[in-house]
């Protein structure tokens, strides 16, 4: 599944007199809020410094997430204005632009993530403390399979704002934290939410994911081919076809109802940025691959049968391997 949101997923409602369900806690969690607010958040992953992200929001749909540098400078910026959602790397002279998101427009929507996140994790509710001077609930998630743990989650108790996240890998280590440091509920002034793009950067029209069956891919002119090994408690979520100039690329993602593996599967010619890495030579049944790290988890890149492949995920390299050599 998608990574829980950290703040756009609010419903605001009164204190519950006794303690809630965890996974009802949790689905209260997706609810757009009701109230208009600003927020600042530190952004934490191994080996990097924690970043600084201002958050808008201004309900029924309107946000700004600003991601700050250390010197104030704006490294990404965010904005929906109820039309378009906007994505402007300053650095790049760049600005992406597409429809606003839609979590229902896809197969595999947000009460059945919730559904296989039940059958995969068992949930644990206690007291939070407070964050950011919020009282909150503490949900921890742990795997059925191994008892791991992947999640912990602080709940404001009278919202059910996430207030901080913890994500941990499936060995046990960090894998990230989001924590907001100061809260302010209110009206946020409407100027927020208008963007233009600055002078002299390149506009992208992003394309939309088309989610299609998998019978219905084939009109791409590309067959698919899936992998025929996934992880425990890990199912097909989705196939969607992207435009990479006049090629067609199809992107199958798989959920284990928190998790997602992501695979692209691309004609041999098509390159995707994965940014400046260190990368490490893989050997695969199929030849040999290529490892390096992004913010998402572990990617490994191969060929096979004429066409390029890219898996990416938060499972262990040997996991990910296996999927890869189970492509036919």
């Amino acid at each position: 599944m998608t990574s829980w949101p950290l703040l756009f997923g609010l419903a605001l409602s009164a204190p519950a007199a006794q303690a809630p369900d965890p996974l009802e806690l949790l689905r209260r969690s997706q609810t757009p809020p009701l109230t208009a607010y600003a927020a600042e958040l530190s952004v934490g992953r191994p080996g990097a410094a924690a970043r600084r992200v201002a958050v808008r929001f201004s309900p029924p749909g309107l946000y700004r997430r600003e991601t700050i540098g250390p010197a104030g400078e704006t490294l990404q910026l965010e904005v929906e204005d109820g039309s378009a959602e906007w994505i402007s790397v300053p650095a790049r002279r760049k600005v992406w632009k597409g429809a606003p998101a839609d979590p229902l427009y896809k197969r595999f929507g947000p009460d059945e993530e919730l559904e296989r996140l039940a059958e995969n994790y068992e949930l644990d509710l206690a007291d939070g403390g407070k964050v950011a001077g919020q009282a909150a609930w503490l949900v921890t998630l742990r795997s059925r399979a191994d008892g791991s743990l992947a999640r912990r989650l602080w709940l404001d108790r009278a919202s059910a704002l996430v207030l901080r996240r913890e994500s941990f890998r499936p060995d046990g280590s960090p894998a990230g934290t989001e924590e907001v440091r100061s809260l302010r509920w209110g009206a946020q002034s409407p100027a927020l939410f208008r963007f233009s793009p600055p002078p002299g950067a390149a506009v992208v029209q992003r394309t939309e994911p088309d989610y299609l069956a998998l019978d219905e891919a084939k009109a791409s002119g590309m067959e698919p081919r899936l992998p025929a090994w996934l992880p425990p408690g890990y199912v097909f979520e989705s196939l969607d076809v992207m435009a990479k100039g006049r090629r067609s690329v199809l992107h199958y993602r798989f959920s284990d109802g928190i998790e997602v593996l992501s695979l692209f599967q691309c004609p041999p010619r098509v390159r995707f940025d994965l940014g400046a890495r260190p990368r490490q030579s893989v050997k695969l049944r199929t030849g040999r691959g290529f490892r390096t790290r992004a913010a998402e988890g572990s990617v490994l890149s191969w060929s096979s049968g004429g066409e390029r492949f890219i898996l990416i995920g938060a499972p262990s390299d040997e996991t990910l391997r296996r999927v890869a050599e189970s492509i036919r």
